[in-house]
């Protein structure tokens, strides 16, 4: 393990009884240095510090006691424990137990993925910490391969900077917080960012250790919201076992992912499974054979789950239950649903965004899945690529439109020089959802190619809208409608395309 860096010139000596040695690390809100009591050089501690120009911010130091009074909560086993604190002074610091071992990020960058024994302890010791986490009512929300710890003694979870508690009266919506990477679907669409969010966390975590990849990283913010709402990531460097397991916690619904401890006892014991069904007695030749039963298995998979991994059962919080125990007798011939276990309303119905093929039951009486009915995916043709590419284009023209006329204020000099600054303006923002939706209907979705469509037809409707107030060249204007009706031919053709 690199030992802390070095002091710098506007770092202090001493805090306290502390003397301060180096820096473990740094975030935006504190620091974090190794010290020691005076006179004790065989003690060392983190201390982490509130940042200087932070100190007038009461939201940002409200922040830090809120952070502290959560670690007071959690169990000392699976965090760094906290020795004391100072939230009146000056400086609001926070002692803590020092942990001697490397972040997961940099164990896994200095010595490559973990396999075997190794990742099997990293996954069984961090769902042993967030279950002890989420039992003393408190949600991390910020877990990622850098705030895990491995200390001699197995893993410890730390930074409960944007932590919340779970006690009633908190809300836990309405916040964007975390690192997107490992952020989950909920987070996104301003869903509670509740425990479930933790375990979606969790999962790719271990899918960073097992293949030193961040599972849905890369490429620009747009790019990682879809692939964390959209996809799967291969689960195939996974043992059979942890596959399950992340499988079923990277679930798109937070309601049919595992509870931290149903994870923890899966890892541990497997599913649990239902009671067997008692053998029925021979028919005598007056009584007709029974028809096997047929088990309807509650399925919560996502569309986009990986062919050939092992599919989970679903999960109801705090109820583990895998596959239904209830059999229902069907006759031959007849299509049974398989119904999400989050059909509440009773309507039969499978809670939305939730895949739900059907069962056939042959003449046999053998069940066999039927081929699922995927959703119609965009045409993939030159000319959608053609379209999509020109309508990017046009928005980013009208984005660099508006910077130059900033740049260059003498381009909107004159009496109507603020209404040329103002039609500029209303361009960009059809111009921001243009170039998102075009990364969207890029990855194949039908609806990020009906918003193109819109937001240029409601370009040149603003430009045709304008041309009454300043004056604007027909032959321009003329030009634009083409190109957007170009677009909307274009896009046509992937939207009337069948589903592959």
């Amino acid at each position: 393990m690199a030992g802390p860096a070095p002091l710098i010139g506007t770092d202090p000596r001493r805090l306290g009884r502390y003397e301060l040695l180096g820096r473990l690390g740094s975030g935006g809100q504190s620091v974090v240095y190794l010290g020691r009591p005076l006179g004790r050089e065989d003690d060392h501690v983190a201390i982490k510090l509130l940042r200087a120009r932070l100190l007038g911010d009461d939201r940002a130091r409200s922040r830090f006691v809120r952070e502290l009074a959560l670690l007071q909560r959690v169990a000392g086993f699976c965090t760094a424990q906290m020795r004391e604190a100072d939230m009146d002074g000056d400086r609001p610091y926070i002692v803590s137990e020092f942990v001697p071992g490397p972040s997961l990020r940099h164990l896994v960058r200095d010595r490559g993925p973990r396999t075997g024994a190794d990742l099997d302890r990293l996954a069984i010791g961090a769902a042993t910490a967030l279950t002890a986490i989420h039992r003393a009512g408190v949600v991390h929300r910020d877990f990622k391969p850098h705030n895990v710890l491995m200390g001699p003694d197995g893993p410890r979870v730390i930074d409960f900077g944007v932590a919340r508690a779970l006690d009633a009266g908190t809300t836990l919506t309405g916040e964007v917080v975390g690192t997107p990477a490992y952020m989950a679907p909920e987070q996104f669409t301003g869903g509670a960012a509740g425990p479930p969010a933790d375990l979606f966390a969790w999962a790719a975590t271990l899918l960073f250790a097992a293949t030193a990849r961040d599972p849905f990283a890369g490429g620009p913010l747009p790019a990682v919201m879809y692939r964390i709402m959209y996809e799967t990531p291969d689960l195939g460097p996974l043992p059979p076992r942890l596959a399950e397991v992340a499988a079923a916690c990277l679930t798109k619904d937070p309601r049919s992912r595992p509870t931290s401890g149903e994870a923890l006892m899966w890892l541990l014991d497997g599913p649990r499974t239902t009671p067997p069904t008692p053998t029925p007695p021979t028919p005598t030749p007056a009584t007709p054979a029974p028809r096997p039963p047929v088990t309807a298995l509650a399925s919560s998979a996502p569309a986009s789950f990986v062919p050939g991994s092992s599919a989970p059962g679903s999960f109801v919080p705090g109820s583990f239950v895998p596959t239904s125990s209830a059999p229902t007798s069907v006759a031959p011939g007849s299509a049974v649903p398989i119904l999400s276990a989050r059909d509440a309303s009773g309507s039969g119905l499978p809670a939305p965004g939730v895949f739900a093929p059907q069962v056939e039951v042959p003449q046999q009486g053998v069940v066999r899945a039927s081929t699922p009915v995927r959703r119609r995916a965009l045409g993939r043709g030159a000319g959608v690529r053609g379209g999509l590419v020109l309508a990017g284009g046009l928005a980013v023209l009208d984005v660099a439109a508006l910077a130059i006329l900033i740049a260059r204020p003498e381009l909107s000099h004159g009496p109507r020089g603020a209404l040329l600054l103002a039609t500029g303006a209303s361009f960009v923002l059809p111009a921001v959802v243009t170039l998102v939706a075009v990364v969207l209907a890029w990855k194949g979705s039908r609806a990020a190619a009906w918003t193109v469509l819109g937001t240029r037809a409601l370009r040149v409707a603003l430009w045709s809208g304008w041309s009454l107030i300043v004056t604007v060249q027909t032959s321009a204007l003329a030009l634009h409608a083409a190109l957007s009706a170009l677009v909307v031919a274009l896009l046509a053709e992937g939207l009337r395309a069948r589903a592959r």
